[in-house]
């Protein structure tokens, strides 16, 4: 009777697990009729098909482990055999498919190498989706559990990516040193390329044990730490003397080769001192002489660009040998200039010229401009980073607001949630813009219908705003924010969630740097040096002895300061990417031979503008 009972286990065990498999085929069948998941592909070699121990000796294709997977009698096995399926199909770059398979297995069954593997595909599958903090989750508390050394690999350059798309390079590059360990076959260049992106504060406090990533601490410690090509210089040469064997070696001593770290001495300067532009070239002026102040044996000229041809300037500065341009400062000038660079003279142009996008500058020559686009896109990547729901970008249909609402939606980087631009072309058509794009307009709409079906019932309703929306975006000037503000204050519906404005700077002058009741609440980007109890240098007595000057003007001034402080430092600027000077403008840095500028925030209430560290 036992052998009856026993016998009849076995059938039903092995029933239960032939029906597993069938509506695991049927699911995966049903995945290959039914549309496929938009994914994004990863920049990294994470992707590449993994090679497990079950099939290291032989290459099967999914199907194949499905078909081992109905012969097996062990639960366990059958678990391992279809998470091998489940890689196959990653390999296959069916991930649909793959993603099917592994929401039905059970963990209970695995054996604890099977986990390992299963946790590896399901965050190969987070990352195929750009799902990185879920791969993180997934693979960190087991990382150190891989024996396998290809496993690890792969895992460590899984969590390594993850990291580096969510900008946390100094923990990218600690992953991607430890998988340098276990593969010195590795392309040392992807190490470096994280490496140099590194900012400051990322840095650990003490130096890490591990000597590899001791070397990398070191060099990126080092070259943040230089104020001068001549520190810059002398921290690079400790370091190849301290870590001779360090595999980064080669791009140090190679840097060091080819260039001079020369001091900047002899400096040219390119402005509009006369003409309809005269303010803002002495602007600009005013504020490279004060910076020039605090430094040791400067020698400056200044070129009239109004007063003199372009083609004349330069025939005089091949002749005089400056070390260094800055300028020119209008936008005409800068593309003309750019046509017939001056090469071998490092320089700093004052503006964004129009150029194809793959133009590329001179070694040494960086743009630097106080765009309104570097605002909105900073803007976006703050919403983003700390709002749930969707943003809504009002801007006037013209090239400037284009170019506004491009470069805030090109930022933004939340996963599900969207930018909505709302434009409008008159002022009249402000207010229809902002009812439509907060859904008051369709709510009347419906409560019309409403009222209509209710006949002579009275209907008692209010409009309402959406919900799903908690930031708007002003991409516009003071005038187009002053008349935008009320007929959003006015649409926002107290039953629905709060919703914050954003502006950028320009939305702040001279006229309301005591606060300004129309504006209340906005928040918006602003340079430092234009933030109460942020001013180092006496910019109120500037625009005190300029009374025709506004704080745009204001914001040259920091900029001619901020391009010597470029300049003092530009070699290590462009080495290390993530390196940034604290200036007037900003925290600057250098990407792609553009200054790129990381602003304060700040919020206008009635009676002033508050500092504030969203």
């Amino acid at each position: 009777m036992n052998e009856l009972f026993q016998s009849r286990e076995r059938v039903l065990a092995n029933a239960v697990r032939l029906i597993t498999i069938a509506l695991l085929t049927a699911v995966l069948a049903s995945c290959a009729q039914s549309p496929k998941r938009a994914s994004q592909t990863p920049s990294s070699s994470t992707d590449q098909a993994v090679i497990t121990p079950a099939n290291k000796s032989d290459s099967l294709t999914a199907e194949q482990w499905l078909e081992r997977a109905r012969q097996q009698t062990n639960a366990a096995s059958q678990q391992m055999m279809l998470v091998e399926a489940s890689f196959a199909y990653q390999n296959q770059g069916d991930y649909q498919r793959s993603a099917a398979l592994l929401s039905q297995l059970d963990t209970q069954t695995m054996r604890p190498s099977d986990k390992r593997l299963y946790a590896l595909a399901l965050a190969r599958w987070y990352h195929h989706n750009g799902e990185w903090q879920s791969v993180i989750e997934q693979l960190k508390p087991m990382l150190n559990q891989f024996t396998d050394r290809q496993l690890k690999r792969t895992a460590l350059l899984l969590i390594a990516d993850a990291h580096q798309q969510l900008q946390q390079f100094w923990q990218a590059l600690s992953y991607l040193d430890e998988a340098y360990q276990t593969d010195r076959d590795m392309n040392i260049q992807s190490l470096w390329s994280v490496a140099r992106q590194v900012p400051s504060e990322q840095l650990p406090a003490q130096r890490p044990t591990r000597t590899s990533l001791a070397g990398w601490w070191r060099l990126i410690e080092g070259t943040h730490g230089a104020t001068s090509a001549a520190d810059f210089k002398r921290s690079l040469e400790q370091w190849l003397n301290a870590y001779s064997q360090h595999y980064a070696h080669v791009f140090v001593s190679d840097f060091l080769a080819n260039n001079e770290f020369r001091s900047v001495k002899e400096i040219a300067v390119l402005l509009p001192l006369s003409g309809n532009y005269r303010l803002q070239g002495e602007a600009v002026r005013d504020g490279i002489i004060a910076s020039a102040a605090k430094l040791n044996d400067i020698h400056i000229r200044f070129y009239d660009t109004e007063a003199q041809d372009l083609t004349a300037i330069q025939n005089r500065l091949l002749s005089e040998h400056p070390q260094a341009i800055v300028g020119p400062l209008l936008k005409k000038n800068v593309n003309a200039w750019i046509q017939q660079p001056m090469i071998g003279v490092t320089q700093v142009y004052l503006n964004q010229p129009e150029l194809p996008d793959n133009t590329i500058l001179p070694s040494g020559h960086v743009t630097f401009a106080l765009d309104s686009e570097t605002e909105a896109a900073q803007a976006a990547q703050y919403i983003a980073n700390t709002k749930e729901l969707n943003s809504i970008v009002f801007a006037a249909k013209s090239s400037a607001g284009t170019k506004m609402v491009n470069a805030f939606t090109q930022s933004w980087s939340a996963d599900q949630r969207e930018v909505e631009p709302s434009w409008y072309t008159s002022t009249e058509e402000m207010q229809s813009a902002v009812e439509h794009a907060l859904g008051v307009a369709a709510s009347a709409d419906r409560i019309r219908g409403v009222k209509i079906a209710a006949g002579k019932i009275i209907v008692d309703a209010q409009e309402r705003s959406r919900g799903d929306v908690d930031a708007i975006y002003i991409a516009g000037n003071l005038e187009q924010a002053r008349l935008l503000k009320p007929f959003i204050d006015v649409n926002l519906s107290p039953f629905a969630p709060p919703a914050d404005v954003f502006a950028n700077s320009a939305i702040h002058r001279v006229a309301n740097q005591q606060g300004d009741n129309d504006l209340r609440g906005i928040v918006f980007t602003e340079a430092p040096i234009l933030v109460p109890n942020q001013r180092p240098f006496p910019i109120n007595t500037w625009l005190q002895l300029h009374r025709n000057a506004d704080l745009n003007d204001a914001r040259l001034v920091a900029m001619g300061h901020d391009s010597m402080l470029v300049l003092e430092q530009i070699d290590s600027l462009q080495w290390m990417r993530g390196k940034s000077v604290s200036g007037m403008t900003g925290r600057l840095s250098i990407h792609l031979n553009n200054i790129h500028r990381q602003m304060t925030w700040a919020k206008l209430t009635p009676s002033e503008v508050k500092l504030i560290k969203p």
